[in-house]
């Protein structure tokens, strides 16, 4: 079954087969995405491009493996009763309009240009920051990140983006996800001092860390991204599972 929707995958990709076809051969979970974005993340990104809007959103929280309840309480936080809003999102029947705030959310969460959360057909290649415009909390400098982090850890999973502004007069952009054993820290538009300065961040936790350069969906961008842990097991299985095609990482 694995092996069978992979095929279909690159048969909808080189469009010998249909979206309809290709949708139409799921049952609940699709394998194949949480595949290609932890093996081929070009490919998944060439998918993505391809599928309608909502089977585009559909296939994004498949790779992030979030459970409906998880992925509601981080587009709306923890309090929020809304049930239908998740089930929306991926419904092709539903011509829901979401605001900006929330779509930019869902692009950060699961490592998105804005307009691919937003823009159904064709969609470009093309990495941007309008998630961090609609969605980004604004930091005055990277010592400010050093208290989240330490609050980040051993919290359940939560996922929030930041926009520094560096001594150099430019803004980064930080992605920092928490989960029960680990965090997981993305940075963006990097210079060099910021990226020291992250790094001395990071060194001020008490978790282990490894970093590493990510590909993006979108050819020809690549990101910084630190997993932090209080074991070398925890990122050890992080990498096997979500960041398969990395193959040389650096411990801090």
């Amino acid at each position: 079954m694995k092996g069978d929707l992979h095929q279909l995958a690159f048969k909808f990709i080189h469009d010998e087969i249909d979206e309809i076809t290709y949708i139409s051969r799921h049952d609940r979970d699709w394998y194949e995405v949480k595949e290609l974005a932890a093996t081929d993340p070009l490919t998944f990104g060439i998918l993505l491009r391809k599928l309608s809007l909502p089977n585009r959103r559909k296939a994004l929280i498949q790779a992030s493996d979030l459970r409906t309840a998880e992925l509601r309480t981080l587009l709306l936080g923890d309090f929020s009763e809304s049930s239908s809003t998740i089930c929306d999102l991926t419904n092709p029947l539903k011509s829901r309009r979401f605001s900006n705030e929330l779509l930019a959310q869902f692009g950060i969460i699961h490592r998105v240009p804005f307009d691919w959360a937003y823009k159904d057909g064709l969609v470009m290649e093309r990495w941007n920051f309008k998630n961090y415009e609609f969605s980004g909390i604004a930091l005055t400098c990277m010592e400010d990140i050093i208290p989240l982090l330490r609050m980040a850890e051993g919290r359940n999973r939560n996922v929030n983006g930041y926009v520094i502004q560096t001594s150099t007069d430019q803004e980064c952009y930080i992605r920092l996800e928490s989960r029960a054993d680990v965090v997981v820290v993305d940075h963006y538009q990097v210079d060099l001092l910021s990226l020291d300065q992250l790094m001395s961040a990071l060194k001020s936790t008490s978790f282990t860390w490894s970093g590493f350069i990510t590909q993006s969906v979108v050819p020809g961008y690549r990101y910084w991204t630190f997993i932090g842990a209080d074991h070398e097991s925890t990122i050890a299985r992080i990498m096997e599972t979500e960041f398969k095609y990395i193959q040389n990482t650096m411990r801090l």
